[in-house]
């Protein structure tokens, strides 16, 4: 058993391996997008089925060699949430879709295997830990951009309701339209239709009715888009700056652990070395 599991650990451990695997996650994300084109995914089924099933079933022994790699504590596996979360994925590619209404669900599924990619970047780990680590933290700047939304939601029912109805005549409408402005798309054409008075076709220059419509919506991008935006930032590369200090962390004591093996297995050497010229030095007096 302590052989199989050593074997089988120096194979996943092995950086061939890893990237085999990491070509594999790669050429089944090609895959899927080829079929996306029905003249050669008809023409080639066969032959895809086959390349699909196959890096399937690649992706099975992977983590059975993995499962071995545990030894006498194979349920240790499932300890890591990134093997949790490869095995779901080879699962969902495991379940048959013939002749099942679940069919094309299944088959867009199977792109997730595109995701296993996380578990061999590091760096990638490193970024999904942090936007899981900030989700506490943005949930109060969701809610604090929410107040904003519903405070400037209202102000602009009550101001453009009556001239503008498509887009501020209720509440439900003017968030709709407040969400179109935070995303600086077309929110000057927006600004334009309670900024100016209607064109009549007449040869008289334009002129601004209100400029109230261009403090209103210029306070909402620069706190809205500038600011609270700006806070989303923040948190998240807070969030990745303690990822990576954790990362660095664990990897000093892994070595620290590393280290001190090292001292260890020297000391052990010199005692046996010692011994030896012990029982050597007994056996001549013996002799």
């Amino acid at each position: 058993m302590l052989s199989s599991s050593r074997f089988a650990s120096k194979i996943v451990s092995h950086r061939m391996f890893r990237s085999f695997i990491l070509f594999l996650i790669l050429f089944s994300a090609v895959l899927v997008g080829i079929e996306t084109y029905g003249e050669i995914s008809s023409r080639h089924r066969f032959l895809l089925h086959f390349l699909d099933k196959l890096i399937v079933w690649c992706f099975v022994v992977e983590i059975t060699l993995k499962i071995i790699s545990f030894g006498k504590k194979p349920l240790d596996y499932f300890r890591d949430p990134w093997n949790i979360f490869d095995f779901l994925i080879v699962a969902v590619c495991l379940i048959p879709v013939a002749d099942t209404h679940f069919v094309a669900v299944l088959r867009i599924a199977r792109i997730l295997r595109v995701l296993r990619m996380i578990t061999y970047l590091p760096k990638l780990q490193l970024l999904i830990g942090a936007l899981l680590r900030s989700i506490p933290s943005m949930g109060y700047v969701i809610v604090l951009l929410g107040i904003l939304f519903y405070i400037y939601g209202i102000i602009g029912a009550f101001m453009f309701g009556q001239n503008d109805p498509v887009h501020f005549g209720n509440l439900h409408l003017s968030l709709i339209t407040l969400f179109k402005v935070l995303t600086l798309e077309g929110w000057t054409e927006i600004l334009n239709v309670h900024l100016y008075a209607p064109d009549t076709g007449s040869t008289i220059p334009v002129e601004i009715t209100s400029v109230w419509p261009f403090f209103y919506f210029v306070s909402f991008i620069l706190i809205g888009a500038m600011i609270i935006m700006n806070l989303f930032i923040g948190v998240i590369m807070n969030s990745m700056d303690e990822s990576q200090r954790e990362l660095e962390q664990r990897l000093s004591d892994i070595r620290s652990g590393e280290n001190n093996a090292e001292v260890l297995f020297r000391n052990i050497e010199t005692k046996i070395d010692e011994l030896k010229k012990e029982i050597s030095s007994l056996r001549n007096r013996l002799g």
